[in-house]
């Protein structure tokens, strides 16, 4: 191999790597793609040889996150793929709805040496949560997470660190002040309570927006202070990342420059908004527009190396042009540019993965 193609195909060094290893799902959420376009939607499943084909990007990475547009746990060789990723040194994350997070999928992933896990709720309540996560229970999660204490107690680990990653809608707005006392309970590391960034229906307008004027957004951003606050006093970590329309774009938390995705099927995209798995004239709803769902791949990373791919021409330019702030059109239509952040302690990031 000459000096140019060792560096041209040298894997880059970055914060993370997501990895969708199943777009396939057993649950029905009311805010995702794949509940609206259920007949459009493209299942897929990533090989384990094609997930070893990964290592030497492994490597290189901090933390290696297997999750994208399904549920990880489906994959039959799940486990296997957490300890690859430990074998390459890199911390090993995923995010699950709990409905396959039994006793025994707990031990294993223990053992396996998973480093965080991320557990998807709307409501802290089974009336709100199960009505608008359908197919996944509440209870399911609670008794997930204490199989999960239960297997480090046993196992006399101190990992995996368990977040939660929470979609906070107008349905569940008013369980707001009571979500402190719901986490303290649960002994959680870490929530991230997010609004609506992606809307895939006129439908959900209504519960996307948590404000449409000044006013609305201040009484908002008080209610979350307090609620922070109280978290605070109650040993929970709780971050809030809330789309704004009232605030300018901006770059947005996926960090384009230090991270990238992996689809199922090896393709190369920014992040998952850029390359959501369905046929071609599904549409999501920006201001009063429809835009069909952007198609962002810049290489597959089975057919060549992911180094390559991340130092070709047009994704260089991409990601110069975010640094700058000076938006490509692609993500000036995307409310993860709308993104205000509010973390109870400052310099401290919200985990922007679940």
């Amino acid at each position: 191999m000459s000096l140019f193609r060792f560096f041209r195909d040298k894997p880059p060094k970055l914060d993370w790597i997501q990895v969708e290893v199943t777009s396939g799902c057993d649950g029905d959420c009311i805010y995702c793609p794949r509940h609206v376009y259920k007949k459009q939607w493209n299942n897929r499943q990533m090989t384990l040889d094609k997930f070893r084909s990964l290592k030497p990007a492994f490597k290189k990475a901090d933390l290696v996150h297997l999750q994208g547009w399904g549920e990880p746990l489906l994959h039959p060789e799940i486990r296997e793929m957490v300890k690859i990723v430990k074998d390459c040194r890199a911390k090993a994350g995923t995010t699950t709805n709990a409905n396959r997070l039994n006793p025994s999928m707990a031990e294993g992933l223990v053992k396996s040496g998973l480093n965080i896990i991320g557990f998807s709720l709307a409501g802290i309540s089974a009336e709100k949560n199960d009505s608008i996560r359908r197919g996944t229970r509440l209870d399911s999660v609670i008794g997930a997470i204490e199989n999960l204490h239960q297997a480090k107690r046993k196992l006399q680990s101190a990992y995996p660190d368990i977040h939660m990653a929470y979609m906070l809608l107008n349905s569940n707005l008013d369980e707001l002040e009571d979500m402190p006392d719901f986490f303290a309970k649960l002994k959680v590391n870490q929530v991230v309570v997010s609004s609506l960034s992606l809307i895939c229906s006129p439908d959900l307008k209504k519960e996307s927006m948590l404000a449409e004027t000044e006013l609305q957004w201040e009484e908002l951003m008080k209610r979350v202070e307090k609620v922070q606050e109280d978290a605070v006093k109650k040993g929970v970590d709780m971050h809030f990342q809330l789309v704004s329309p009232l605030i300018g774009s901006k770059p947005c938390e996926e960090n384009v420059s230090r991270a990238l995705v992996v689809d199922a099927g090896g393709e190369v995209s920014p992040c998952v908004l850029a390359n959501v798995p369905v046929d071609s004239g599904c549409t999501y709803c920006f201001g009063q527009e429809e835009i069909e769902f952007p198609k962002l791949r810049f290489g597959n990373s089975f057919e060549q190396p992911l180094g390559r791919i991340w130092r070709d021409p047009d994704y260089r330019k991409f990601r110069k042009r975010h640094l700058k702030g000076d938006l490509p059109s692609i993500c000036q239509k995307c409310y993860k540019s709308y993104v205000v952040t509010k973390s109870p302690h400052q310099g401290i990031p919200a985990g922007g993965l679940v």
